[in-house]
């Protein structure tokens, strides 16, 4: 379901379109896309970074979508039965995102935050929440990073960046991001090495962080990542002991008294990379989708 009938020009397709597919391919071909991919982890992971209501309630897989969900049924106007726990519950069960319970306390959290609020309706049944402008604004920070890093490439940079402040724009957009995920397509099946980042809280930004040491040659100790990213040392401990043995990751001893590091292998970079040209694509096709639903027709 779309946030509103204005949507219904956004098709939810089975797959990504041969177009997109193709224009992924002619990104990654570019001579600068090592440095766009490197600019685009590196803006990504400093949005993230130092931000507890990122790593914590809205970086891993399932909660990305979901936030998207929480988005899309916001957008509905105020006739439609808009977003309400157990709307939520019904769509995050039937994508297989995470269990009825999860979604009970991912809202609760957010009510906690300040990031819903229960909001009137004209059926006093249904307690019907809205999202603050604060959840708004941490997606679209994300958004804003993605098109700043495409605008070497892809012209649909600037045209997103010029009506992301726009309501009408917005829904539509975030319609045309959701409309893969709810036709059962996941980033995980076409780049299937970041499951053991993306599905541990903070698991990306570990991840992209590794894939940036390799452009400095310096081991990631696991402190000073669980400082940085505000997470226990045992869990990225637990990270980074099964991306090795995916063979994601290698550690290195230091030489002298010093504590061992870890340092991206090449199949981690192919698949940082991978992802990158995906969220840019993805993100320059869902701004051409939203400009063809807010625009009048011919």
């Amino acid at each position: 379901m779309m946030g509103s009938a204005a949507l219904a020009a956004i098709p939810s397709v089975p797959v990504l379109s041969e177009d997109e597919v193709a224009a992924r391919a002619r990104l990654r071909a570019r001579a600068d896309f090592p440095q766009i991919a490197r600019q685009t982890v590196l803006d990504l992971s400093r949005a993230y970074q130092g931000n507890l209501l990122l790593t914590r309630l809205l970086n891993d897989r399932a909660r990305i979508i979901l936030a998207l969900l929480m988005l899309d049924l916001n957008f509905e106007p105020a006739d439609a039965p808009g977003l309400t726990v157990g709307r939520l519950k019904a769509e995050a069960t039937a994508l297989g995102l995470c269990s009825p319970g999860r979604v009970a306390a991912i809202l609760a959290a957010a009510r906690l935050l300040g990031l819903v609020v229960p909001a009137p309706d004209i059926d006093r049944r249904r307690r019907r929440l809205v999202v603050t402008p604060r959840l708004i604004d941490i997606h679209k920070e994300r958004w804003r990073t993605v098109l700043l890093a495409m605008r070497p490439a892809l012209p649909e940079g600037d045209i997103g960046l010029a009506y992301l402040d726009d309501e009408r724009f917005l829904a539509a957009f975030v319609a045309a991001l959701l409309a893969p995920f709810r036709a059962g397509w996941r980033i995980a099946q076409e780049v299937p090495w970041l499951r053991v980042f993306a599905d541990r809280d903070g698991g990306l930004l570990i991840a992209f962080a590794l894939y940036e040491a390799t452009h400095t040659g310096a081991p990631l100790p696991i402190a000073p990542l669980a400082r940085t990213f505000r997470i226990s040392r045992s869990h990225i401990a637990d990270i980074l002991a099964k991306a090795a043995q995916a063979g994601l990751v290698r550690r290195v001893d230091a030489p002298t008294k010093g504590v061992p590091g870890f340092l991206a292998e090449p199949l981690l970079v192919e698949a940082i990379e991978a992802f990158a040209a995906i969220a840019l694509v993805r993100q320059a096709f869902a701004v051409r989708e939203a400009m063809a639903a807010i625009q009048p027709a011919a």
